[in-house]
Formats: structure tokens, C-alpha cells, sequence
């Protein structure tokens, strides 16, 4: 062995030799590493550390109505900006397994957000570089094809080589799932089995084509389990994939579908909740016709994001400590918005971000509570 190579240590019983290693430090955080698509909206983009990674399975969870597909869309879109405003330069795919795909309401978002006309080419047409890729039926083999189909626009895309496809939506994983008779040992080893190769095909989509892939997944009723030995296993689910027995929207307790396999399969889980208002229409449209629409993001678990934790508190990492906690945001005609409401801190410094302004701000009356109406200053990332 080259001397060199060899170090002395003196441990009291001789010297022992020992081979000298250069460490490297290991980060598990995307962000060292893999490009991430914006959302084009600053406070969301900082609460998720820049956006969304590729190379990695992102799941937007929740009931319906809570905003999941107006977030994806947005994505889609975005996944076409150049690189230095925090796109991917590339082209997307949409797998709709559910009803008809939302077509009229990309077409709202191009026309409402200048930041498409600004930054693209003048004849691009942003709707011919996402691909639709719909299930024939509601089932886990029709997704299964879906899926499968998909690696032929990876390898050869319909909008050519300069504009490949970088992310990849599945909008919704859980709904082929719904008629699954999983009562019986049979219909469980086979949702297991096509969860598994979902999973796995997804996977291998996010690394070896370095995409970054987001699942929409819906929830349901939660239902504690009273039973002996329940509690142990709880407190274990909760410290390896998040408190999902305390989520909370339209004022009950709910549950991510697919189980606790599927958790498993997925690197981040971004469940959007909602309170008060109806499912439909956009919330500034409602304001002064009912009760007001809040809605919140919150990290049940991720690879590379803290959890959430309204609770306790949060704990500033050098990102600040409004990341740790639930992200407020709202649904517009042009898209869905981060709302800060740190008592008027502005989280981006007061810098130009990514081409929005977020000096603009609002005041307005938010009505109930103890202490009467409250006055909340809220600031909004908005397109140039």
C-alpha cells in the first residue's frame, strides 16, 4: 500500500495504521444538484427553496376544490420559460385520467399573465407544447397504458429536439383507483401490484429523462384506529411520513388515498387545504358573497423540504422562518398566488424576482375572530 496513503493512530494498544479518506459532504437537498421549475410567484417560490425539482416525484394532495390541478396547469405552462426566469426551456406532458381535461382554462391563464408573451417567442403557442395524454377508462390499466405511452415523447417530442419534455403531470394518480375492491386480499395485491409499477415507471421517467414529475392525489375521511397497538404504529407513520392523521380541510380530518405503500413511492408531499367558500369560481370574485376562501399549503413530508409545523413553531434554517410554515396563497384569474402574511415583512427583499413585483399590496378586512374585524395587510406576487 502506498505510504501515502497511510495515516498513524495512537490509541493506547500501538499504533494502528490507517488509510487516509477524502469525505465529501452528502447533501439529501435537491436543490445542490437537480434545476427547479418556479412557480412564478416569489413567496411560493421561496417556501418551496426555489420551486419544484427535477429529477424527483412531487404529490399535490388534497379534497377537491383545494386548488390542485390550478397549480399544476400553472406548471405547465411554466415548464416552457427559458431557464433564466426559472423555467426549464422544454416542453410538458399532461396524463388526465379524470373528466375533461381543462383546456379553456389554460387558455385563461395564457391570456392573463404577460410573462408568457414577454418571455416567448412570438409565434409560440404554449398550448402546442403541452401533450395531452388521456386515459381511455377510469382504471389502473388504462393509467398504466397512459403512462407507458409516454416514453415515446420523451424520446422523440413533438416539438423536436430543442424542446424536450421536462416535466411530466399526472393529474390524478388516485382516481383510476376509485372502483378497486380492495376488501378482499385479491383486489389489494392487485392495487399493490400497479401502484408498484406506476411507481417505478415514474421514477425511472423523473432520473433517467431528468424530468420533474408532480401526481395529483385526492384525500378521504381519516378514521383513527382505537385498537391496541395502534398508538406505536401511528407515532411511527407520523415520524417517517408526517402527522397525515392531522390533516385538516373544510373543517375535517382527512387522509392522502392509496395508503401508506404509495407514501412510500413519492419524495415530496404538498397537501393543499381549504376553508370556507364553495369549490368553484376564483376567490377574489367572492369576497363580499359569502364567507372568504383560505387556503394553505403545508409539507407533510420531502427529501428535501422541513415539514410543516404550525404547532410548535418554526425554525429558521437560513431560509427564513416563514418556510417552515403553512404557505397562504389564492386562486386568481390569472393563476394561483402565495399570499404573505408576516406582518408585512417582504420575504424577497424587495428584489425584482423572476419578473414579478411583489410590492404591491392590499389591505383588507378579515371579518370574525375575538377580537373583531382585523385588518391584514397581505402582499402578492404579481406578473409584469
Amino acid at each position: 500500500m502506498d505510504p501515502t496513503a497511510m495515516a498513524m493512530r495512537g490509541d493506547g494498544a500501538g499504533d494502528v495504521i490507517m488509510p487516509t479518506v477524502t469525505r465529501e459532504r452528502l447533501s439529501a437537498d435537491p436543490s445542490t444538484w437537480a434545476p427547479k421549475l418556479t412557480t412564478t410567484c416569489p413567496v411560493m417560490d421561496r417556501w418551496l427553496r426555489g420551486g419544484v425539482p427535477t429529477r424527483h416525484v412531487t404529490e399535490l394532495t388534497g379534497e377537491a376544490g383545494a386548488a390542485k390541478t390550478q397549480l399544476v396547469l400553472q406548471l405547465l405552462l411554466n415548464a416552457q420559460l427559458p431557464r433564466e426566469v426559472g423555467g426549464l426551456d422544454g416542453a410538458a406532458v399532461y396524463v388526465h385520467t379524470e373528466g375533461r381535461a381543462p383546456l379553456a382554462r389554460l387558455r385563461q391563464m395564457i391570456s392573463k399573465r404577460e410573462i408568457y408573451s414577454t418571455h416567448l417567442p412570438p409565434d409560440h403557442d404554449p398550448l402546442d407544447y403541452v401533450y395531452l395524454v388521456k386515459t381511455l377508462e377510469e382504471d389502473p390499466e388504462s393509467l398504466w397504458d397512459a403512462l407507458a405511452s409516454v416514453a415515446d415523447v420523451l424520446t422523440d417530442p413533438p416539438g423536436g429536439p430543442d424542446r424536450p419534455v421536462r416535466l411530466i403531470v399526472v393529474d390524478s394518480v388516485s382516481s383510476p383507483f376509485r372502483e378497486t375492491d380492495v376488501s378482499k386480499r385479491d383486489g389489494v395485491f392487485e392495487r399493490t401490484g400497479i401502484l408498484s409499477r406506476v411507481a417505478a415507471l415514474i421514477g425511472e421517467y423523473a432520473h433517467r429523462a431528468d424530468v420533474a414529475v408532480i401526481v395529483t392525489n385526492h384525500v378521504s375521511d381519516a378514521v383513527r384506529n382505537e385498537g391496541v397497538g395502534s398508538s406505536s404504529g401511528e407515532n411511527k407513520q407520523r415520524r417517517l411520513f408526517g402527522p397525515s392523521g392531522d390533516l385538516r380541510s373544510s373543517g375535517r380530518s382527512v387522509a392522502p388515498s392509496l395508503g401508506l405503500f404509495w407514501a412510500n413511492c413519492v419524495n415530496t408531499r404538498l397537501f393543499l387545504s381549504r376553508t370556507g367558500g364553495s369549490a368553484g369560481g376564483y376567490d377574489n370574485a367572492a369576497r363580499g358573497a359569502g364567507p372568504a376562501v383560505r387556503r394553505h399549503a403545508s409539507v407533510v413530508f420531502s427529501s428535501h423540504l422541513p415539514s410543516t409545523s404550525p404547532v410548535s413553531g418554526s425554525v429558521d434554517d437560513g431560509w427564513g422562518s416563514s418556510s417552515v410554515h403553512p404557505c397562504e396563497f389564492e386562486v386568481r384569474e390569472d393563476g394561483v398566488w402565495g399570499v404573505d402574511v408576516t406582518g408585512g415583512v417582504d420575504v424577497t427583499g424587495g428584489v425584482d424576482v423572476l419578473g414579478v413585483d411583489v410590492r404591491e399590496e392590499e389591505e383588507e378586512e378579515d371579518g370574525g375572530g375575538v377580537g373583531g374585524d382585523q385588518t391584514r395587510r397581505r402582499r402578492r406576487g404579481r406578473s409584469k
